[in-house]
């Protein structure tokens, strides 16, 4: 086989993978992982059953890929909201997960659903673990550099404010005070003088 062959191969695989993962991560999110078959995934997707097995032998492939594909995407978040000054870094964070609730309640709700069932996905659960604990580390330093007292209980509440926040907003949908709630966390944490 030629190598353009080959590229080209490469290229009609990505897309099979592109047109599946979206076709399953619009499912899942809004019927469940348990309601959502294999059959509905390819019929969305646009491809055979046949083809989608032979990219993911399994369903729970397919989820394990979408959540370290979900995962990864917030890997990609710091270097946009990077600064150099603490309370801007964290104003920055803050604001990006306020975004994040407003423009992609989807995406969140998968992440939100598969966290829940965490016993029933093994792959989850040390992913979970190694993101939570990178995520408190970064506010931590960011609060420590802040001067307050106790940064490390302080990071842990903050990450504790975000799930329930997240939570409550996919409950409660637009009704949700998602603003009000994004500048009382920002006057709170970042507007603050004195922060020890």
């Amino acid at each position: 086989m030629s190598p353009r062959n080959n590229s080209k191969n490469e290229e009609i695989r990505q897309e099979a993978i592109r047109k599946i993962s979206e076709a399953a991560f619009s499912l899942i999110a809004r019927q469940g992982y348990e309601s959502t078959s294999i059959a509905q995934i390819a019929k969305k997707a646009g491809v055979s059953k046949g083809l989608l097995y032979n990219y993911f032998e399994s369903k729970e492939s397919l989820l394990e890929k979408l959540v370290q594909d979900a995962m990864s995407e917030g890997d990609q978040i710091i270097a946009p909201i990077f600064s150099e000054d603490p309370k801007v870094m964290l104003e920055n964070l803050i604001k990006w997960f306020f975004k994040e609730m407003r423009e992609r309640p989807d995406h969140w709700r998968l992440i939100t659903e598969v966290t829940l069932k965490i016993d029933m996905y093994k792959f989850v659960h040390t992913m979970a673990v190694e993101k939570m604990q990178g995520y408190i580390m970064l506010i931590q330093k960011l609060l420590e550099q802040m001067g307050f007292e106790d940064p490390l209980g302080e990071a842990r509440l903050l990450a504790a404010l975000f799930d329930g926040i997240g939570m409550q907003a996919m409950v409660i949908r637009e009704d949700y005070p998602l603003n009000e709630l994004e500048k009382t966390m920002i006057n709170k944490y970042c507007k603050r003088k004195n922060n020890s």
